[in-house]
């Protein structure tokens, strides 16, 4: 701490130092504020008197300013103090916890994307825009799903360590992830990213064809269609009952809440329209 409380003491202290010559003070006052600032109040009060009032206010908002400032600047480092302190082990299963709930978080925000993408007829400008989405949606999801599974084995093999260290916390945090309601829950939402990138990719591919009603493509259509839709009301209601699960987790551990991904309020998204 005290990355702004020296600075200041210092400016004060030469402020008294020169001020004392002036005022006819013994210069020691210099050093007696430097060690204890909140004493130049009373060298403010003594030297000034009834035109003390303005520079006590000053004084008074540079204190709380420094107050503030040595908090914000604190807390900024704090948990990199407590970080650097740990083994090897918890700091990776702590980047890894971080990792995983920026992941999830970034696909729950992107399907609200798609959402926005799905709410006007299809054409071919939009159809490749939700490709690109949903490819990179896929490629975020393969990637948290390794995470997950790096997590849950880290902390298998290091339990002990973890227990040592004080992070019982992120055996619970294991169980989050390793609950049925949430395992399924990503199973369905790749599973709907899987079939919608099908069919954005049919349909991208044989567009005029498939426009036109041509009766083999638009059978093929109506296939991938379905196989979307389907995909889709099944992550929907997965996602409901993982929600209202990590709601129920959280009551009863509070603590946890920023380790887990944010909890949306939106629950469903909108089916893609057909051509």
């Amino acid at each position: 701490m005290f990355f702004i409380y020296f600075p200041v003491a210092l400016i004060l202290s030469i402020f008294v130092y020169i001020d004392s010559e002036k005022e006819k003070m013994p210069r020691w006052w210099a050093a007696v504020i430097f060690f204890a600032p909140i004493t130049i109040i009373y060298y403010i009060i003594k030297t000034r008197r009834e035109k003390s009032l303005i520079p006590l206010a000053i004084l008074i908002f540079v204190f709380i300013a420094v107050g503030i400032g040595e908090s914000f600047l604190y807390s900024r480092i704090k948990d990199k103090i407590i970080y650097s302190q740990l083994s090897p082990t918890a700091k990776e299963v702590l980047k890894l916890t971080e990792q995983l709930k920026y992941s999830i978080t970034q696909l729950n925000y992107m399907t609200l994307e798609i959402d926005n993408l799905s709410s006007v007829d299809s054409s071919t400008k939009k159809i490749d825009e939700a490709y690109t989405l949903v490819d990179t949606m896929k490629s975020i999801f393969d990637e948290n799903d390794k995470m997950i599974k790096k997590f849950i084995l880290i902390v298998n093999d290091y339990r002990n360590l973890l227990l040592e260290e004080n992070f019982d916390w992120l055996l619970k945090i294991e169980e989050y992830y390793k609950e049925p309601i949430v395992i399924k829950y990503l199973g369905h939402l790749s599973n709907y990213l899987n079939n919608f990138s099908s069919l954005l990719k049919y349909t991208g591919e044989n567009f005029n064809e498939i426009s036109n009603r041509s009766p083999v493509y638009l059978k093929n259509y109506d296939g991938y269609y379905m196989n979307y839709v389907r995909s889709l009301e099944s992550y929907s209601l997965i996602d409901v009952s993982r929600m209202q699960y990590q709601h129920n987790f959280l009551v009863h551990n509070p603590e946890l809440e920023p380790y887990l991904p944010t909890i949306l309020q939106k629950r469903f998204v909108n089916i893609w329209k057909k051509k």
